[in-house]
């Protein structure tokens, strides 16, 4: 019988495996697999396929929308008219949450990396009498999950 556990990267891990370690499972029954971070970033535009729940464009068009309001309504007071303003005003408000847009989605991408750890995926051989020992031992530590799986 095998147990899957997942921990993230820290000292319970260790402490996990030298408390089953202890309960007499040995070390050759016990497989630690330290799983990689993903490197590339974030991609800034969504598919019909995947979707990342962070919008671009709800900021570009409310200030869109309000800039065409402020530029229709001093429009009549300026020389080129209310049409005119209110287009200025969607291009200029547009750009404008754009840019903002970008720069705090560039700085959340960049805290979200820092605070992702990458995780480990811990298996181990053992009988069915000292399973429940052994999941007991992991949730003790902190795992973030725990499987049973038997191949019988």
């Amino acid at each position: 019988m095998y147990i899957v556990a997942t921990f993230e990267h820290s000292n319970y891990l260790e402490l996990a495996i030298t408390t089953i370690q202890m309960k007499g499972i040995a070390k050759g029954n016990i497989l630690c697999v330290p799983m990689d971070k993903r490197s590339e970033d974030r991609q800034l535009f969504d598919t019909i396929h995947s979707a990342d729940g962070l919008s671009l464009f709800d900021l570009p068009i409310i200030l869109a929308t309000l800039f065409c309001l402020f530029g229709g309504i001093y429009g009549f007071v300026l020389k080129w008219g209310p049409i005119l303003w209110g287009l200025i005003g969607i291009c200029i408000g547009f750009s404008l949450g754009l840019i903002i847009k970008l720069i705090t989605t560039k700085k959340y991408n960049h805290r979200q990396k820092n605070l992702k750890s990458s995780e480990v995926v811990l298996i181990i051989n053992c009988d069915d009498h000292q399973s429940d020992m052994v999941k007991n031992s992991l949730w003790e530590h902190k795992a973030l999950g725990v499987s049973k799986l038997s191949l019988d």
